[in-house]
C-alpha cells in the first residue's frame, strides 16, 4: 500500500468524527484566513480542505463574486465539505478529489492558498508546497496553519499526548514545513500559538522574476503583518 493510499484509508475512517476531533484547534482558522489578506472576488485554493472548516471564514472575505477551490485526497471528507457548502448555498465553491502533490490546477490560478493541519499528514509535503506555490499568482500569499512540537514548558508536557493521538491519523509533528517556505516565497514569517503547538506561517510569491528573499521571522501571539 502506498503512503497516499494509507492516508486516504485512515481519513476515510475518521471523516465522520473529524470536526469533533479537531474542535480544540478550530480557533486558529480565522487568524489563518485573515493572514491571506483576501479581497472580494478573490479565488482561493483550500489545500487538503477536509470537511470544509475553512469555508465560512473564506466566504466571509471573498463574497459571492469570489471562488473557492477545495482539494482533498479523501472522498469521505469531501462529502462532508459538499454538505457544508450546500447548507449555506455556496455555489462558488468547487470541491475536487486529488493529490496535493499533483494538483489538477493551472499555474497562477489562485489569488491565495491556505493549508490547515495537513502538511504534517501529506506524504510528499515538500512537493505539495511547491505545487501550492505553482498555482499561486505572483503577489499572492500562502498560509500554513499547522501543528508541531511545543516549546513552552506546559506544551512540552502535553505534546507527547498530542503526538500519540496524531499517530492514529498519520500525523507527523516532527515535520518542519515552515522551513521550506524561505526557498519558495518572499517575506516569510511564522507566528506560534498555544506554547508552540500551533503555528501560522505566511509567505508571498514574488511579483516579478527573480528568486525569493529568505526572511523567516518567528513571533508569538499574533499573525505577522
Amino acid at each position: 500500500m502506498t503512503e497516499l493510499r494509507r492516508v486516504r484509508r485512515i481519513w476515510t475512517r475518521l471523516a465522520g468524527i473529524y470536526d469533533l476531533r479537531v474542535r480544540l484547534f478550530l480557533r486558529w482558522r480565522r487568524p489563518a484566513v485573515d493572514a491571506l489578506r483576501l479581497r472580494p472576488g478573490d479565488t482561493v485554493l483550500d489545500l487538503a480542505c477536509g470537511t470544509g472548516l475553512n469555508l465560512p471564514y473564506i466566504m466571509e472575505e471573498i463574497g459571492s463574486k469570489g471562488r473557492v477551490v477545495g482539494v482533498d485526497c479523501t472522498r469521505a471528507m469531501l462529502v462532508r465539505a459538499r454538505r457544508r457548502a450546500a447548507r449555506r448555498d455556496w455555489r462558488n465553491v468547487a470541491l475536487l478529489e486529488g493529490d496535493a502533490a499533483r494538483l489538477p490546477l493551472a499555474d497562477g490560478s489562485s489569488d491565495a492558498v491556505i493549508c490547515s493541519y495537513a502538511m504534517a499528514i501529506i506524504p510528499d509535503y515538500r512537493l505539495a508546497m511547491a505545487e501550492a506555490v505553482r498555482v499561486l499568482k505572483p503577489g499572492g500569499r500562502l498560509v500554513l496553519l499547522e501543528g508541531k512540537r511545543g516549546s513552552s514548558l506546559w506544551a512540552r508536557a502535553v505534546t507527547p499526548l498530542v503526538s500519540l493521538a496524531g499517530r492514529f491519523g498519520a500525523v507527523d509533528l516532527d515535520r518542519r514545513a515552515w522551513e521550506e517556505l524561505p526557498g519558495l516565497l518572499q517575506d516569510v514569517s511564522r507566528t506560534d500559538y498555544a506554547g508552540g503547538i500551533v503555528y501560522i506561517a505566511v509567505g508571498t510569491k514574488a511579483a516579478r522574476s527573480g528568486g525569493p528573499a529568505p526572511n523567516l521571522a518567528s513571533t508569538k501571539g499574533a499573525v505577522a503583518p
